[in-house]
């Protein structure tokens, strides 16, 4: 790394990239359900190619990724204020969380955290957290 240099990051507009089976399905869970906004969305109507919403970029999955996809994937964390609202439409929708929601101590952090990860319909795991 240059002495010196930091990358001077946008936050507002950080997002991952994740590619999903069906954009019907994955937006019932991240619109419909967690409630994030289509920021925009590019392609046509009949042939959309991305949608972005806060944080996330959804790219539709056009050839099967074998055995081995692309790399080691852990989780999406989202930062939500409410958090217990969107835990609750999860479960709701049949959702069940793998960790569910608690308040944690992050070690090293010193502070307090909300948390629960969940797994969206193309198994991704997603981190829903409120810092206390």
């Amino acid at each position: 790394m240059a002495e010196g240099f930091v990358a001077q990051v946008d936050a507002a507009n950080l997002h991952v990239c994740i590619k999903v089976k069906d954009f019907a399905t994955a937006l019932a869970y991240y619109h419909d359900l967690v409630g994030l906004p289509i920021v925009r969305r590019s392609g046509t109507d009949d042939a959309p190619v991305f949608y972005w919403l806060p944080g996330i970029q959804l790219a539709k999955q056009t050839e099967d990724p074998g055995a081995q996809p692309y790399g080691v994937f852990d989780h999406i964390g989202l930062s939500v204020d409410n958090i217990e609202e969107i835990c609750a439409r999860l479960d709701a929708a049949g959702y069940v969380a793998e960790t569910p929601l608690g308040t944690r101590t992050i070690p090293g952090v010193e502070r307090q955290v909300m948390n629960a990860f969940y797994r969206d319909p193309d198994g991704n795991r997603v981190e829903f957290v409120h810092w206390v």
